[in-house]
């Protein structure tokens, strides 16, 4: 029986272009809880934004996992921080200064240091985005748990795969991942959402085959390795949907909505989801947690 429910929010439970999430998917949320099975998000974006994304209704954020697993909470209550390699921070941001319409976004309260770039090439390139982002002049003292790449448009930028390999190469201590079109996430070589799963999961006494969860992109492959309940969004990028054991319908469908309805309804029956069924069922591959 499923126990706890973890989820990616980006084109899984919120489908892109939609500025929070629907009403159906807070009701089935809170119908979730009603029957006792533990909610959390696991995402990208830090605990302001997810604020947003849920108008404020704090039952659907107040156990969640954030900054790609290197913040955790618990009833409102933050119970883990993984902090990013310093020095390494600083060698990433060499290696970036060096490609045109590139920046390293290093997140600090609510604001946003773009480091590696200049205001010029900020405003050129677009690499502000939308978050309240200003130049500084390098990688400060300050302890960062939470920081990516912003990948530019225009003429003479590279490749994001050929930016990935030379921080890779230079910085060893950390994780690359793709997390959308526009950033390279950088994450604690070892530490991910995976591992944050983990340490949830122990948290609240649960076994791994109690954990149901739901992603759509390459950074959310290692949760869903993690757990033997794995579950893939119609829309997700080939790699998730390879290898996902359960398949449901679309983020744009409000599908991981219906999914944490019927997972409601079999945990008051003490039954598995229907959509985990036998039958449903693809041949996925399972990773012990790491961390």
């Amino acid at each position: 029986m499923i126990k706890l429910v973890v989820t990616d929010i980006d084109d899984t439970l919120i489908a892109v272009g939609r500025p929070h999430a629907t009403e159906h998917a807070i009701s089935a949320i809170h119908e979730l809880q009603a029957a006792g099975v533990e909610f959390s998000v696991v995402t990208g974006r830090r605990m302001s934004a997810i604020r947003k994304l849920f108008c404020d209704d704090e039952a659907c954020f107040q156990t969640a996992i954030t900054s790609n697993g290197q913040r955790i909470y618990v009833d409102g209550e933050c119970i883990h921080t993984q902090y990013l390699d310093h020095d390494a921070l600083v060698r990433a941001a060499e290696v970036v200064s060096s490609f045109e319409g590139y920046a390293i976004g290093l997140y600090k309260g609510h604001q946003v240091e773009l480091v590696a770039t200049s205001q010029e090439e900020v405003d050129r390139y677009g690499l502000a985005f939308w978050n309240d982002a200003h130049v500084v002049d390098g990688v400060s003292d300050h302890q960062y748990y939470k920081a990516n790449v912003r990948v530019g448009h225009g003429p003479g930028v590279a490749s994001r795969a050929e930016v990935r390999t030379a921080i890779a190469r230079a910085c060893p201590q950390f994780d690359l991942v793709y997390p959308g079109p526009n950033y390279i996430d950088l994450l604690p070589g070892g530490w991910g959402k995976d591992s944050a799963v983990c340490l949830l999961a122990a948290h609240l006494g649960l076994e791994f085959e109690e954990v149901a969860a739901f992603g759509d992109e390459e950074n959310d492959l290692n949760m869903l390795y993690s757990v033997p309940n794995s579950v893939a969004v119609a829309n997700a990028v080939p790699a998730v949907r390879r290898d996902a054991r359960w398949h449901i319908g679309a983020s744009a469908d409000d599908a991981v909505a219906d999914a944490l309805l019927e997972i409601a309804a079999a945990a008051r029956e003490g039954r598995m989801p229907s959509f985990m069924s036998p039958q449903l069922e693809t041949e996925a591959p399972f990773q012990q947690p790491r961390g």
